[in-house]
């Protein structure tokens, strides 16, 4: 006979917007959260290390999502520079 164990079913997040996608902070805290996760079971010295550790995670994926999002919107002012839109190439540059 096969045994089969069932494992914990973890929690869904979800992340909401409005107006437009997720901001820096949303992913970064979303990414964080896949990171590392911290036990409630852990010890309390534990606990503290860990939190502190995701914090200066936090800023450092923090910088590099604002600059993914920079990089991303000039390659779009580019494309619609290239493209002859140059409305939406100022608007894009505006943003």
């Amino acid at each position: 006979m096969i045994g089969l164990e069932a494992s914990a079913i973890k929690p869904v997040v979800v992340e909401t917007s409005q107006n437009g996608g997720l901001s820096a902070e949303q992913i970064t805290e979303l990414c964080c959260r896949k990171i590392m996760y911290v036990s409630a079971t852990a010890p309390p010295a534990i606990q503290k290390q860990a939190e502190e550790f995701r914090e200066r995670i936090a800023v450092v994926v923090h910088h590099y999502v604002e600059e993914a999002m920079r990089s991303e919107r000039d390659r779009c002012v580019q494309i619609a520079s290239k493209g002859g839109y140059e409305d939406l190439t100022d608007l894009l540059r505006r943003a």
